[in-house]
């Protein structure tokens, strides 16, 4: 159930970033998530945006899923709730910095930690339970 949570907050914000491409690309019904930014400098950005989160969200719940039902990973609900929100919160803030923003560093580095540590932890752990 924790990693059914996880896919279902994530896959609401790769629609929203899905939407604000479109918005981009200058559909008018999703004309209101432009928010006034040059359509041709943040298209680009959108589009990474929308397309690291594809990238890394299907690893890191696979990585959940396995953690949460494989027998022996001895993992708490407590734990892949840290995994699983650090990693949201990781996706929340790359996206908002390159979907919406020209530039945030604080925002990329941080998104950036947020998502590679619970990577990393999740893969440590699961090794560790298969080893």
């Amino acid at each position: 159930m924790i990693t059914a949570l996880y896919a279902s907050l994530l896959s609401l914000w790769f629609v929203f970033l899905s939407m604000r491409v479109i918005a981009l690309r200058r559909n008018p019904m999703f004309a209101f998530l432009i928010l006034g930014a040059s359509p041709d400098e943040m298209l680009e950005r959108a589009v990474r945006a929308h397309g690291n989160l594809a990238e890394y969200a299907p690893i890191m719940l696979i990585l959940l899923y396995l953690l949460e039902t494989l027998p022996g990973t001895s993992v708490t609900p407590t734990t892949l709730h840290v995994l699983g929100g650090t990693f949201l919160l990781g996706r929340l803030m790359h996206g908002v910095c390159f979907g919406f923003m020209m530039s945030s560093t604080p925002l990329r580095i941080g998104g950036t930690a947020l998502t590679l540590f619970p990577l990393i932890a999740a893969a440590g752990r699961l090794l560790k339970s298969v080893l």
